[in-house]
Formats: structure tokens, C-alpha cells, sequence
């Protein structure tokens, strides 16, 4: 498959608020950024599955790349 995917899992009601805010604060010109990247990337990058894992613990957001 070649394009982009994005998967956002569930979380608790009480928690929607903070992380809502963290996702456009910080998630989303992260997302984006990635993603400019990715359509400027060579064809032998773009043809090679990657992903891209955001994840917030503890208030902290954090991210890796797995290709």
C-alpha cells in the first residue's frame, strides 16, 4: 500500500480533554512534519513500509519511527 494511515485508539472520557489538547498541540505538527517528509522522501524510502508511533504517557508525549 503506498499513502499514509493514521490510527487513533480510544482513551477514557475523563482523559479526552488533555489529550485532545496534547494531540493538536504537539501530535499534529509532528504528524505533519512526518508527513511532508515522507512525500519529499526518494522513491526507495516511499516504497518501504514505516511507521510512526506517537504515544503519551504520564502527560508526556513521545514518538518513534520503525521502518
Amino acid at each position: 500500500m503506498v499513502g499514509v494511515c493514521i490510527d487513533v485508539h480510544p482513551v477514557d472520557a475523563t482523559e479526552r480533554a488533555a489529550i485532545r489538547a496534547v494531540l493538536r498541540a504537539q501530535a499534529l505538527p509532528q504528524l505533519h512534519e512526518w508527513i511532508t517528509q515522507a512525500i519529499a522522501a526518494n522513491e526507495t524510502w516511499q516504497l518501504t513500509p514505516h511507521q510512526h508511533y506517537w504515544r503519551l504517557t504520564d502527560g508526556r508525549l513521545t514518538h518513534r519511527d520503525e521502518a
